[in-house]
């Protein structure tokens, strides 16, 4: 009996060890739902960070994995707080951008330009139709837009044409950015917007210093860089560029190419993209290729240094190698701005006089999106 009493005794004496592994556990299940809770809210970032990632077996594991994830958030409204958030801070939406539309016809096809004459034998397209000449107070608008190679050419294609008062410009240029990734930034719906917005007879883009990746086609299929299939695809992306341009009532579109490359391998890729530019413009009315590639060579050899107008020598490359210098960009600048004047206003001081009261009146300023 006393030793019965003894050990109850001790037992209550000793302190027991099932509370510390309760809060033990109740702080581990508090931090995995914590985790989970945070996932959720942040899937819909974690889903556009996997598919900026390169096409691959990479690329695929990680949408496998976040894709579910997204969906669950999204039906639950977690994604909700950090959409609020974006917006009230004036920055883009966390998640993947929208669903693009179905794709855009050919280039050239405008429905007004093709729609025809009475005696139903086909009419010019507009592009084919004779242009009309800038005047004081009636210039031709100039829309300049591209990756982050058009930015400085872009600058000095802006002062040079304020120069004309003939020409009015808007630059549009996006780091990072180009025709493989549209669902990182598509281009299409950019210049589809600009161009109701700005209403342009002329466009001026430079595109290609990000696209030597993958691409995937409207259907799903998926090519690497410099496959037959790449080629196919990236020819119709350039192509739909044009014809967004043209059903927008864009007259002219001067194509940019990409510069010489110090280092081999980039520099070989950027030759096969503006081989392709090179290939739509020699096949589609209204578009001009302005190669930039022998303008910043040496001979076609990759270079530093060049003279400019007045033969002075310039740097006309970034410390990167790649970018143009301003110096770069204005021998670019000037090479689109000869190829607009040729054709807006060939006449030189004629084109500058002003045409009687019947011609029409000049449109109102546009705002361009941010």
């Amino acid at each position: 009996m006393g030793r019965d009493v003894r050990r109850r005794d001790r037992a209550e004496r000793e302190p027991t060890a099932t509370p510390r592994r309760r809060t033990a556990g109740s702080a581990l299940t508090a931090m995995v739902v914590a985790l989970a809770l945070g996932a959720l809210f942040n899937a819909a970032a974690m889903k556009k960070t996997a598919l900026d990632m390169p096409f691959g077996a990479a690329r695929d594991l990680r949408l496998a994995l976040v894709g579910p994830l997204a969906s669950l958030s999204h039906w639950s409204l977690l994604d909700r707080p950090a959409e609020w958030t974006a917006l009230a801070l004036g920055k883009p939406r966390p998640g993947p951008p929208p669903a693009r539309a179905g794709s855009q016809p050919a280039a050239g096809q405008d429905d007004e330009a093709t729609s025809g004459r009475p005696d139903g034998k086909p009419g010019k397209t507009l592009q084919e139709r004779p242009l009309p000449k800038p005047y004081k107070g009636h210039p031709m608008r100039l829309y300049i837009a591209g990756d982050s190679m058009m930015g400085l050419p872009g600058m000095a294609l802006t002062n040079l044409a304020g120069k004309t008062k003939l020409v009015k410009t808007l630059l549009d240029y996006r780091i990072s950015t180009g025709l493989c990734r549209p669902d990182a930034f598509d281009w299409p719906a950019q210049l589809r917007a600009q161009v109701k917005a700005f209403h342009p007879g002329a466009v001026a883009v430079m595109f290609g210093a990000n696209d030597n990746q993958g691409v995937e086609t409207p259907s799903g299929e998926v090519y690497q860089f410099g496959s037959r299939g790449w080629k196919k695809e990236y020819r119709r992306r350039v192509e739909e560029v044009v014809a967004v341009l043209y059903r927008g009532g864009v007259r002219r579109v001067y194509w940019i190419g990409q510069p010489v490359m110090p280092d081999s391998s980039y520099d070989a890729q950027v030759r096969l993209i503006n081989e392709i530019f090179r290939g739509v413009a020699e096949k589609t009315t209204g578009v001009h290729y302005i190669d930039a590639y022998r303008l910043l060579s040496k001979g076609g050899r990759y270079t530093q240094y060049l003279p400019d107008a007045g033969g002075a020598i310039v740097q006309v490359r970034e410390q990167d190698g790649e970018h143009l210098t301003y110096a770069g960009g204005l021998i670019v600048a000037q090479a689109v701005l000869d190829a607009v004047e040729s054709e807006w206003f060939p006449d030189g001081g004629d084109a500058r006089r002003t045409p009687p009261p019947a011609s029409p009146k000049p449109t109102g300023a546009a705002t361009p999106e941010g």
